[in-house]
């Protein structure tokens, strides 16, 4: 989920900016427009376009058990939709250029309670019965006035070119390292490839060895995260998957044909540090918006697959 990589703006103001960034990319040429905070009191509304579509966004301050996250969002949108029925505050509206309007969006990082949903189909219908009693107030409410909820995984696109280019803040991909990485399923072959290669490199070392023991596991839990990791981004930061798609496959050729070329086992250990620091170089000047513990994870993902699938070539001749 693209939650898992966006956790520095998980708070109110950053998601207030986040959101803000986001509706300014998807809806600026139907004339999405902000509205300060000060105009509206305590923020009916964030923001408006001109095609009928209106936003308010929330983010809960702490951890909350699910129940206890249904109720602030609750209460939040209760709070919120209510204020579109007052008088003084449809004058506002107006007063803003804001009319027909036919969504209220309410943007929130995650819901985890269909309540929620009951919740919004409930005040729709309240929206319009109070509109039906009181037409001249509610003239810029739209007779086929929606509410929706709209969670962080409906701004994917969005989200991730604010990350590759304007975003203050890195972006993480150690989401995983807090799993145990379990090779215990994998694939005997690429067991076998990344232990050959390590000992390769280790100048043909016991396999008893413990250093060689830990080299292995520590390459075989990188390659079994990188797989769900690269998934991970493949599904929710399609644009990043790809770059960083593309750049392993260019530098993989190049790590092939460079340890194909090396006839002097001796010089395999020096040879796999070269590469491997030369690719870290490589991924820190491609990937600028990513944490630097995320570029040392994604070069040990990355490398480990090239040891697990053969692109790297050690051999004890």
């Amino acid at each position: 989920m693209v939650l898992e990589f966006i956790q520095p703006y998980l708070n109110g103001n950053a998601w207030e900016s986040l959101c803000d960034s986001c509706y300014r990319i998807r809806y600026q040429e139907y004339g999405y427009t902000q509205i300060p905070a000060a105009v509206c009191g305590d923020g009916g509304i964030e923001g408006f376009t001109s095609s009928g579509i209106v936003y308010q966004c929330y983010c809960p301050e702490r951890e909350y058990s699910d129940n206890e996250l249904y109720e602030h969002m609750r209460n939040k949108m209760t709070r919120d939709i209510n204020k579109l029925l007052k008088p003084d505050y449809a004058d506002t509206l107006k007063g803003l250029g804001i009319h027909n309007v036919c969504e209220w969006h309410f943007v929130i990082p995650e819901y985890k309670d269909k309540r929620i949903i009951e919740h919004m189909e409930k005040k729709r219908k309240e929206v319009l019965e109070y509109k039906k009693l009181n037409s001249e107030q509610c003239n810029f409410i739209s007779d086929e006035f929606k509410i929706l909820v709209k969670v962080a995984e409906d701004f994917k696109v969005e989200l991730a070119r604010l990350i590759r280019t304007s975003m203050d803040a890195k972006l993480d991909l150690t989401v995983l390292r807090n799993k145990k990485g379990d090779w215990s399923k994998c694939d005997s072959e690429k067991v076998s490839n990344v232990k050959r290669k390590v000992r390769a490199v280790m100048n043909n070392i016991d396999e008893e060895d413990e250093d060689f023991k830990e080299v292995v596991d520590t390459y075989m839990k990188s390659y079994v995260i990188g797989i769900e990791l690269m998934e991970k981004l493949r599904v929710s930061q399609n644009d990043i998957y790809e770059q960083i798609l593309s750049i392993e496959q260019a530098y993989k050729k190049e790590v092939s044909i460079k340890t194909k070329m090396n006839t002097d086992s001796s010089l395999n250990s020096k040879l796999f540090n070269e590469i491997i620091s030369d690719f870290q170089k490589t991924l820190e000047q491609e990937f600028d918006y990513l944490t630097k513990t995320s570029i040392m994870e994604l070069k040990m993902d990355l490398v480990s697959s090239w040891l697990a699938d053969c692109s790297m070539q050690f051999k004890c001749r």
